[in-house]
């Protein structure tokens, strides 16, 4: 089933090809757009209804129904303006050069090639009016995981986590690479964590070749398990001054509301207590009310610590991540 919407996109791509096609089978339309032959016998029957404005014979397509049913082969004639297929509009066009430049960004030198030339046919010789940046990571691990995903080789990264502030090196079996809200991600496996993990390329500092195969792993997380685990975590509620709202533009904040106060209250999803606990280190005095508030004390311990070590040096304050600073 489709909308009356769907079907006029599609006969607007149809009509062409049928008629630049005489005499096409049914089954053969139906392969090119991907639908049944039923539903390629239903556009047709709704396309002798189509054409010029004024309604008489001559404006409007002309379809031999009867060879169609018989024998299953379509023969068209339609006015004029419709004999060329169906083009791009602007919004289009710009959609369809976000998604390859994304793509272009983690490509290897195979794929970049071919996104290169559809990017050249699409622009038509202009110069593009996009301008996409995702966050990669060093090019050298980008075409290190390329190799290893082409290969099926195990592979050791370098991984600097944000949240904890370690580094690792896991052993992994990856398998493919996703951009997210400008952000490049891999997904693979944990062979030590016996899981899969999904790991920010910008963060990946190397990948180091092991000599060993992947193997199949059962269980791979879906591309929007990400969403899922956000349904399902904590509630936070934040009070936060002017000068901290921007979390509402950068973080997956379920609601915002300016307060009479002046203060904005902001209700997070929180999957990681540690960081949450980070975030509320780099907002410093820009968090005014935290609820449920466990995260603040682990914070404010944090600080202390942070404090107690830059006073061994003989400094009264710290700079923490986010470049707030904290004094005794």
């Amino acid at each position: 089933m489709s909308t009356s919407m769907e079907q006029v996109a599609r006969l607007l791509s149809e009509i062409p090809y049928i008629q630049a096609n005489p005499g096409i089978s049914v089954s053969e339309v139906a392969q090119v757009f991907g639908i049944s032959k039923d539903t390629v016998k239903a556009d047709v029957r709704v396309a002798i209804y189509c054409g010029l404005p004024g309604g008489y014979p001559s404006d409007l397509i002309d379809v031999d129904l009867d060879v169609m049913e018989d024998e299953e082969a379509l023969y068209m004639n339609n006015p004029t303006p419709l004999g060329r297929p169906l083009r791009l509009s602007g919004a289009e066009t710009a959609s369809l050069q976000v998604a390859l430049m994304a793509v272009r960004a983690v490509a290897d030198d195979q794929v970049t090639e071919t996104v290169d030339s559809l990017l050249a046919k699409i622009a038509g010789g202009l110069a593009s009016a996009v301008d996409l940046r995702v966050s990669t990571g060093e090019e050298s691990v980008r075409e290190g995981l390329a190799r290893a995903i082409r290969g099926a080789e195990r592979v050791e990264l370098t991984y600097d986590g944000h949240i904890r502030g370690t580094t690792t090196t896991p052993v992994v079996d990856a398998t493919d690479i996703a951009v997210r809200d400008g952000v490049a991600y891999l997904t693979a496996y944990d062979v030590a964590g016996q899981g899969w993990r999904t790991y920010r390329l910008d963060r990946i500092s190397s990948v180091r070749e092991t000599g060993c195969s992947t193997v199949d792993h059962s269980g791979k997380p879906d591309p929007d398990s990400w969403s899922r685990s956000l349904a399902a975590a904590q509630t936070v509620r934040l009070h936060v001054t002017k000068e901290a709202a921007w979390i509402t533009e950068y973080l997956p904040c379920l609601t915002w509301q300016a307060m009479p106060s002046g203060v904005t209250e902001v209700t997070l999803p929180v999957v990681d207590p540690v960081w949450l606990v980070r975030l509320l280190l780099a907002l410093g005095p820009g968090v005014r009310q935290v609820d449920p508030d466990t995260s603040v004390v682990m914070a404010q311990d944090l600080a202390r610590q942070a404090l107690d070590v830059y006073t061994g040096l003989g400094v009264d304050e710290a700079r923490l991540d986010g470049g707030t600073v904290i004094r005794r």
